[in-house]
């Protein structure tokens, strides 16, 4: 019996399939993926210290009407953008991220009146001004304050030196495993990201008087991946 010409192209593929899924391996001790191809996974880790603060405030306001809030909300906002700028950040650096006006209701139900409120984000370049810049917003008359962030102007610069670690770390383990083995290692043949991790921890600080400024500590932040390496060897 012959075969259809298409026979043979599914056979031809399926033999491939099946040789690949035969050779895969991936883990933490390395594993030999195809004839001549060793693969391991290594990771790597650094330490890196924020450069920037992102400030979270807010103010709301309250009045019968729904203009007498907004005017009161805009004689509150007015004073926290001149207080940022007395410590010397930019306009650029303070941005709106929510203003709305909604109705008040009291305890039956019925409306009380309207309620105006107003959210910045304001970007510190230098983490350890945060506390002062808190405190002169909340002197001002901001009534919210919702959190401060941490982050890096360059996030890459972390990374690459986790990259490099993690790829040091996967030659030493391939070598091991070559040694094991007993065979060489010839080239990289393929290098493949599988989990980089970047956490950005938010830390709050509570004011309770204009003589308690908040304690606000930037600290460091892990960044973290993990790299799988393909060697060809003889």
């Amino acid at each position: 019996m012959q075969w259809p010409r298409w026979s043979e192209a599914v056979v031809a593929i399926v033999a491939l399939l099946v040789a690949g899924l035969i050779g895969y391996g991936a883990g933490n001790s390395g594993a030999v993926s195809a004839p001549g191809r060793l693969t391991v996974t290594a990771s790597g880790t650094t330490q890196v210290t924020p450069d920037m603060a992102q400030i979270s405030v807010g103010a709301n306001a309250q009045a019968p009407t729904a203009q007498g809030a907004f005017a009161k909300l805009n004689a509150i906002t007015q004073k926290v953008v001149a207080a940022v700028e007395k410590q010397g950040i930019p306009a650029h650096d303070v941005q709106t991220a929510n203003l709305n006006v909604g109705q008040n209701y009291g305890p039956n139900g019925q409306m009380s009146g309207y309620q105006a409120n107003e959210q910045f984000t304001i970007t510190v370049n230098k983490p350890s001004a945060a506390s002062a810049v808190i405190t002169a917003v909340m002197d001002a008359g901001a009534n919210q304050f919702n959190g401060v962030s941490f982050s890096e102007r360059n996030p890459n610069a972390g990374q690459q030196q986790a990259v490099q670690k993690a790829l040091s770390a996967a030659k030493q383990q391939a070598q091991v495993e070559a040694s094991e083995l007993g065979v060489t290692l010839v080239r990289v043949v393929s290098v493949r990201l599988t989990s980089p991790q970047t956490p950005m921890p938010i830390y709050a600080a509570q004011r309770a008087s204009a003589a308690a400024a908040p304690v606000v500590q930037p600290g460091t932040q892990t960044v973290s991946i993990q790299v799988q390496v393909t060697y060809s060897y003889r």
